[in-house]
């Protein structure tokens, strides 16, 4: 007890400085993948707002500060599929969007519709959010699908140009 006594005040300040201390330069250093491991940290504490845009990850801080990482190499995709209820939406906001179906397993497959491979063909589990976030190469088009039971959710996204980030259109079916 006497252990606890000590280092719990430690942990409470180290807490303190966890992502809402962060800076934009810090923020602007992470790779995308950090910076959005980071953004879930944030979900609807209304503490930070960040958006994926389809080639930067643009962040207003909690110091008001803003910053941007550029997305070059790889296109992130952020599904949520649904059964009852969605939202409408286009580009991301891992700090307030929410999906439906929270930490629910579904199959996942993905074909490339220009070769015809399948690229991913996986169980994954939704997040906190209700989303999973997918990085896929740039310049391409997929086709996505879902099965839950017996139900199936199936859609092409596109991850050209200023193609959108928050798919909230796949709503799952009977087959």
């Amino acid at each position: 007890m006497k252990y606890f006594n000590k280092i719990a005040p430690v942990v409470a300040l180290m807490a303190s400085f966890g992502t809402s201390a962060m800076t934009a330069e810090e923020f602007s250093a992470l790779s995308p993948q950090q910076a959005l491991k980071h953004s879930h940290q944030w979900h609807r504490t209304g503490e930070a707002t960040v958006k994926v845009m389809p080639d930067s990850l643009e962040a207003t801080l909690p110091s008001g500060e803003e910053a941007a990482i550029p997305l070059t190499e790889e296109f992130l995709l952020s599904v949520a599929p649904y059964i009852n209820y969605t939202h409408p939406c286009t580009y991301h906001v891992p700090t307030g969007c929410q999906g439906e179906l929270v930490e629910e397993e579904l199959h996942l497959m993905i074909k490339d519709m220009t070769t015809g491979k399948v690229v991913k063909n996986e169980m994954v589990t939704t997040q906190k959010d209700g989303f999973i976030d997918i990085w896929m190469p740039r310049d391409g088009e997929y086709q996505f699908m879902f099965h839950k039971g017996n139900l199936m959710a199936s859609e092409v996204l596109s991850t050209k140009g200023d193609s959108r980030t928050c798919i909230t259109t796949m709503k799952l079916v009977a087959m």
